[in-house]
Order: structure tokens, then C-alpha cells, then sequence
């Protein structure tokens, strides 16, 4: 008794052999390309990481040094009214007070520009860096009425500029605070799009996964099928003499 038709029974063995061949083609090819795809993605992300880290952490430490040193130039200050009685002890704290004043303007501009790029909202920068220029040019008018063989002299200059350090150390230091904040915002955003950008590969490739052993069920199917139509090694046999 003759089988009923089933699933693919009726079409031809070339058929179905080159349907089997090219769903292992395109199966083969989707996870060739999906693999590369995969790996591309994954290293520029990895690089992107890696540079973006970099640029948040030289954006940290020049916040870092320009507080640092404005500190050294406010104790330099000190030093001049303090120890500058002595002209080669005042020429020398006064050179420092100047390197160090020069070194924060520096590192302010630098911090300007590597926020900039780093993408970092931090307005505070230019009023900083004003703030700081304002200081320098009150520090040296102050000094001028400074006398090394009157003890007196310091304290009026001291009474002068008084206290003006006091907001641009506040500034520099709610700077460095406010990078370091919005530093780990950013890593932060950046280790979260990592984590659904792997959860979304996980799920693409237990899709291919899925495929894969769904086109080895019906290769196997087919294959099967193909076997079960091909006629009985006798029956050919036979075929072949009665041709004779």
C-alpha cells in the first residue's frame, strides 16, 4: 500500500537536495556574517571603551593637578609674606608664587579643552579660570607695597588680598568634584549599553542556536526521506538484466 503524501514526499530528490544544501548555506553564511559582525562590534566598542576611559582619566587628573598647584601658589603667597624679609628668600618664593600661578592658568585651559572633548558639561571651568586670573593680577598690586625691611608692610598686604583665595579654591575643588561625578555618570551609561548590547548578542545567538539544530532536524528529516525514496538495490538489479 501506497504511503500518503507527507511534507516535501512529492517533490523531486534533485529538489530537496538543493533545498538541504542551500539552507546549510545560508545558515552557515548568517552565522559567518553574524560572528563577524559580532567580533567588529565588540572590539570597536572595547576601544572606544578603553579610549573614552582614558580621556575621562587624564580629564580627572588635570583637575587634580590644577588644584593641587593652585594650592602651592596660595602657600607661595604665604611664603613671600612670611619669609620675603630675606631678598633671596623673596626672589625665590616670588619665582615659585609665578610658576605656580602660571601652571594652574595652564591646567584650567587644559581641563577646559579635555572636558570639551570628553563631552562633559562643566561651565565652571571659564568662571575658574577668570577668577584665577583676577587673583593673580590683586596679588601682584598687592605686593607692591610689600617692604622687606618692614616687618609691618606684610601684614597690610596680607589685609589687602585677605580671603580672595577662598573662592577660587571652592570653584577648583566643586570642579574636580563635579568631573568625578559626571566621570562615573559616564562609565556608568557606557557599562550599562555594554550589558544590553551583550544580553541582545546572548539572544541573537540562541536564535541562530535555535536555528542550527532546527536545520539539522530537517536536513536529517530530509535526508531520511531521500533515503526511504531511492528504490531497493534488488529492484535495480533486476531492472538493469531485464535491459540486457
Amino acid at each position: 500500500m501506497k504511503e500518503p503524501n507527507i511534507f516535501l514526499q512529492d517533490t523531486s530528490l534533485r529538489t530537496r537536495v538543493i533545498i538541504t544544501v542551500g539552507i546549510f548555506i545560508v545558515l552557515v553564511i548568517g552565522i559567518g556574517l553574524y560572528s563577524f559582525i559580532a567580533i567588529v562590534e565588540t572590539n570597536k566598542r572595547l576601544n572606544n571603551s578603553v579610549l573614552e576611559g582614558e580621556v575621562m582619566a587624564r580629564t580627572i587628573e588635570t583637575a587634580r593637578l590644577a588644584q593641587v598647584h593652585f594650592k602651592k601658589q596660595v602657600q607661595a603667597w604665604k611664603n613671600i609674606l612670611l619669609r620675603g624679609n630675606d631678598e633671596d628668600s623673596f626672589k625665590r618664593h616670588l619665582r615659585i608664587f609665578n610658576e605656580e600661578d602660571r601652571l594652574v592658568t595652564e591646567y584650567l585651559q587644559m581641563l577646559s579643552q579635555a572636558a570639551a572633548k570628553a563631552g562633559l558639561s562643566v561651565p565652571e571651568i571659564g568662571e575658574a579660570i577668570k577668577v584665577h586670573e583676577e587673583l593673580g593680577r590683586r596679588y601682584r598690586e598687592a605686593l607692591k607695597g610689600y617692604k622687606a625691611s618692614d616687618l609691618k608692610s606684610a601684614v597690610m598686604v596680607d589685609k589687602k588680598v585677605r580671603g580672595i583665595d577662598r573662592k577660587p579654591t571652592e570653584q577648583i575643588d566643586a570642579i574636580v568634584d563635579l568631573i568625578k561625578v559626571q566621570t562615573e555618570q559616564r562609565l556608568k551609561a557606557t557599562t550599562t549599553m555594554a550589558k544590553i548590547k551583550l544580553k541582545a548578542y546572548k539572544v541573537y545567538a540562541y536564535f541562530l542556536l535555535f536555528l542550527v539544530v532546527l536545520s539539522v532536524g530537517f536536513g536529517i528529516y530530509n535526508a531520511r526521506s531521500i533515503i526511504k525514496d531511492l528504490p531497493p538495490e534488488g529492484n535495480e538489479n533486476s531492472r538493469e538484466s531485464e535491459e540486457l
